[in-house]
């Protein structure tokens, strides 16, 4: 949802929106081979398999897999029982491996996950590079995923009433007779008055794997007036680091636009921007260069040349836009934070701007802006959206200028299809309806948030939880006893382990514990209150099969029930792992949630002497 301040004007730079401010963006789009599975996925990962991270080199998959072979191989068990329980899970392990330790099914895997390894893939050349066989692999992703979507028009529509509600708020005392004039709330509400309106529809045709063509309806209104044109825009993508667009309008005003990016490498790029909007003027020219300067931010240099002259071509058209140049930073991190910072020097707009945002509670993220001018008073800016249903976004945007007025936009957007509503509510800055359009929707919001929303979403949450268990209830039987049967195959093996680090006073898992997030405290561990459902569950011997050389490592970024001898009691719920071990002699304890990666020993788990 576009609002104000310069890290929208960045994004908005773009023909379509980036992913971030360090990649820019790249249309027209090419969607990848995405698995048709259903919202909860009972397949395993093969890296928490193995316990490997996801970068793990040959060598390690190697070693890791004559580790678990040890200990699973059907010959290696005294009783036919554990040879059949030995068998299911070394089946699981030699599949993995074989996955792992070939470069295109790992590189397929990596890409796809297992849906991938389940396509048929036309392999080129097998001299390619890595790189040159990824590329290969997202190609055929595509191609497979353009055939599906070659006859799917999109189309989008936007819709902007502005409304005028400045005499809503007029004081009694405006009017020369008040006695005249009701002043009652629902007659104030009648005194609003539609002003401008603007209507767009497009749609957008993908005529090849690289070339997509949209066509554009606008139509705009204002005091029994309007206008309307269509526009038409092609874009071609030459490459992943090149792509154009060029847009058009039928009708007069006509209007001819050519933009691009140019991708330098993963660290910077090249955007422009040629705008011919009359033949009496050579076209405007916006070049925009951009740099990664850490690893979540980027800079960024813009130059707008505005109306020119080349020798008798401008140079007496009545045209005169001034030319300008703009640099800046723009910061984007994962937890929704961010902030920008630009300044613009030119004739007719040298200014400062900036803005930052965060995520509040209740999924809501709330940016503040400000921008100071030369030629302008100082405006803030409030701007709060997030998500209303699971296909719907609002928003609220307040703008309001020192020494001019306030105007607050509604915004709405659903599947692509947006409704904007700006109403003016001030031609001054009223402190009164400053407070009564900031201070009391907040208050409403956090009251709502704590007495309703929140209590509400809790509640969902604990039906949908519920639904999950209810429904994979065979399913997790399963896994549990998939899990139990392994632990008592790795006991003997373990046994082993902790007699050779007692002998070494290395590292002993003395508990391991995992479940709900919630259950684990800083006084230990709650169990579940309900007597049939098992939440909490031991997982010490499968920890200590992962201790090698006194050292404990479990990779970050799956869920832990993945590992062999874990499995997921609490399906839906945040989950974590408590860890106490002995090294040393010395009593550690840690907690880690369940997709954070855990080594031990480290000096910070100690417990401090009683």
């Amino acid at each position: 949802m576009d609002d104000p301040g310069p890290s929208s004007t960045y994004y908005r730079s773009f023909a379509s929106t980036a992913d971030g401010p360090i990649h820019p963006p790249s249309p027209p789009q090419s969607p990848l081979l995405t698995p048709s599975l259903p919202p909860h996925q009972h397949e395993a990962d093969l890296y928490a398999l193995l316990n490997l991270p996801r970068e793990a080199s040959e060598s390690q998959i190697r070693e890791r897999y004559r580790t678990l072979v040890t200990t699973f191989h059907p010959d290696r068990q005294k009783n036919q029982h554990d040879r059949l329980i030995a068998h299911e899970r070394f089946t699981e392990i030699q599949r993995a491996y074989e996955i792992l330790i070939d470069d295109n099914k790992r590189m397929i895997y990596d890409l796809f996950g297992e849906e991938g390894l389940k396509t048929s893939w036309e392999l080129g050349p097998k001299n390619k590079s890595k790189e040159e066989l990824r590329s290969y692999f997202i190609q055929q992703a595509n191609h497979k995923k353009i055939l599906e979507l070659e006859n799917l028009v999109k189309s989008k529509s936007e819709i902007e009433l502005v409304l005028d509600a400045r005499a809503v708020f007029l004081p009694k005392s405006f009017w020369k007779d008040p006695s005249i004039v009701s002043h009652d709330p629902i007659s104030r509400l009648g005194r609003v008055r539609p002003g401008r309106s603007i209507i767009k529809h497009s749609f957008e045709v993908p005529l090849k794997e690289n070339l997509q063509v949209s066509i554009e309806g606008q139509a705009l209104s204002r005091n029994g007036k309007g206008g309307s044109n269509v526009l038409g825009t092609i874009k071609y993508q030459y490459s992943p680091r090149l792509w154009i667009e060029f847009s058009s309008s039928a009708l007069q005003p006509r209007v001819g636009r050519l933009k691009g990016t140019y991708t330098v490498d993963e660290d910077q790029y090249i955007t422009w921007n040629i705008v011919q909007q009359t033949l009496g003027n050579p076209p405007q020219v916006g070049v925009t260069y951009g740099r990664r300067l850490y690893s979540d931010s980027t800079g960024f240099i813009s130059y707008e040349s505005g109306s020119y002259s080349l020798g008798p071509w401008g140079s007496e058209s009545p045209l005169s836009v001034p030319s300008s140049l703009s640099v800046g930073v723009t910061t984007t991190r994962r937890n929704g934070t961010g902030w920008t910072v630009q300044t613009t020097a030119g004739l007719g707009a040298s200014r400062l701007v900036a803005d930052w945002s965060t995520k509040i509670p209740g999924g809501l993220k709330l940016k503040f802006g400000a921008e100071v001018g030369l030629s302008s008073s100082p405006a803030l800016f409030i701007n709060a959206d997030g998500k209303l249903t699971d296909n719907t976004r609002g928003g609220v945007l307040l703008q309001c200028e020192i020494g001019g007025g306030i105007i607050m936009k509604l915004k709405f957007n659903r599947l692509g299809q947006r409704i904007s509503i700006p109403i003016l509510l001030s031609e001054r800055l009223s402190p009164t309806i400053l407070f009564c359009s900031t201070v009391l929707p907040s208050i409403t919001y956090l009251g709502a948030y704590r007495y309703i929303i929140l209590p509400n979403k809790k509640r969902r949450l604990r039906e949908r939880i519920n639904e999950l268990r209810e429904e994979n209830k065979d399913f997790i039987m399963q896994k549990k006893h998939e899990a139990l049967d392994a632990v008592s195959l790795m006991e003997r093996e373990v046994e082993k382990k902790i007699r050779t680090e007692r002998e070494r006073n290395g590292l002993i898992i003395v508990s391991a514990h995992y479940g709900p997030s919630s259950s684990f405290t800083s006084r230990g561990i709650k169990q579940s209150e309900k007597e049939d459902e098992e939440e909490i569950i031991d997982v010490t011997v499968p920890v200590q099969a992962l201790v090698q050389d006194s050292k404990l490592y479990i990779p970050g970024g799956k869920g832990k029930f993945n590992i062999i001898g874990f499995w997921d009691p609490c399906i839906g719920e945040n989950k974590s792992l408590r860890v106490r071990y002995l090294f040393r002699g010395k009593l550690h304890e840690v907690t880690v949630g369940d997709t954070i990666s855990l080594r031990a020993p480290v000096k910070a788990h100690a417990l401090d002497d009683v």
